[in-house]
């Protein structure tokens, strides 16, 4: 039994949402019928599940989808509706002023998938973009037995890099992480060179409810869900991160072109559409190999 979480926010200038005002409205339609073929992908796995939609711009259709639950994100709350709300205000960051940035979408990206984890009436979670979809729909199964074998505290697809700007701001955590001198690249915006440690995301990521006892999904390490990683480091826990690793220059990895392919046991896994923020990648992606392989599955 499996809660998978995943969030909608589709622009709308004149509707009420925290977002760089520099953003333009985006294509209503094509988020709304990607993320319905993204939801149906979901529904081919044959155990019970539940899917939670985190819909952060407050503007998902009255429609009825079997299994699948509408809650309304922060992202569109008014600052009154913030202070108000009881779990926005138990999460661990929100407090911190200096990094709570309204304009900033991995923030309120990151307190949906929290949201969604509060929310969840199962002891399994999985999150992922509304951009990911699934080949294999027996290995999430084999997947949760191999994590209680392997005594694994999560599975997620690729390991991000740590970018110049986190190790900046973060400098006494990483220089504890990383062993031996560490050595930067100008590349790719600026990042460390380093194999030590590789971030987790929100792509897909599969763990036990419980996981998030003492973790809230952060986004204060560049990215949704990287302080997973870095929790994990801390403990001493162990973690699984599927290749290849797209998001990292640190691993050569094959260009799969709009659409990146992780594997599990050898067998395609998922695909994640490739480049910014799935909002972006969604309304204005031309491309048709990822929506004829999406289809495919359903």
């Amino acid at each position: 039994m499996i809660s998978f979480i995943l969030n909608f926010c589709s622009i709308d200038k004149g509707k009420f949402i925290h977002i760089p005002g520099t953003w333009e409205s985006n294509n209503y339609y094509k988020m709304v019928s990607t993320t319905i073929k993204v939801i149906k992908n979901i529904q081919q796995h044959k155990f019970e599940h539940e899917i939670i939609l985190i819909d952060n711009s407050h503007n998902w259709p009255n429609i009825t989808l079997s299994n699948v639950r509408v809650i309304k994100g922060f992202q569109s709350m008014t600052m009154t509706e913030l202070e108000n709300n009881k779990w926005f205000n138990l999460h661990n960051d929100t407090t911190q002023p200096d990094i709570m940035t309204l304009a900033n979408d991995t923030m309120w990206a990151s307190l949906g998938f929290y949201l969604g984890t509060k929310e969840a009436k199962y002891d399994t979670i999985v999150l992922q973009h509304n951009d990911l979809f699934y080949y294999n729909f027996n290995a999430i199964e084999d997947m949760i037995y191999d994590m209680k074998a392997d005594d694994l505290s999560y599975i997620s697809v690729d390991s991000k890099k740590v970018t110049l700007i986190s190790y900046v701001i973060h400098q006494e955590l990483f220089d504890r992480l990383i062993d031996g001198d560490i050595e930067f690249s100008p590349e790719h915006g600026g990042m460390v060179k380093t194999k030590d440690v590789g971030f987790s995301d929100a792509y897909f990521f599969l763990c036990k409810k419980d996981f998030f006892r003492n973790y809230d999904i952060d986004w204060i390490y560049g990215d949704s869900n990287h302080g997973a990683t870095i929790h994990c480091l801390e403990k001493g826990y162990k973690y699984l991160h599927l290749g290849p690793y797209y998001d990292n220059p640190n691993y050569e990895t094959q260009d799969t072109g709009e659409h990146n392919i992780y594997y599990y046991d050898g067998l395609k896994f998922a695909s994640h559409l490739k480049g910014g923020f799935s909002e972006n990648k969604i309304s204005t992606n031309t491309n048709s190999t990822f929506y004829e392989a999406l289809d495919e599955t359903i």
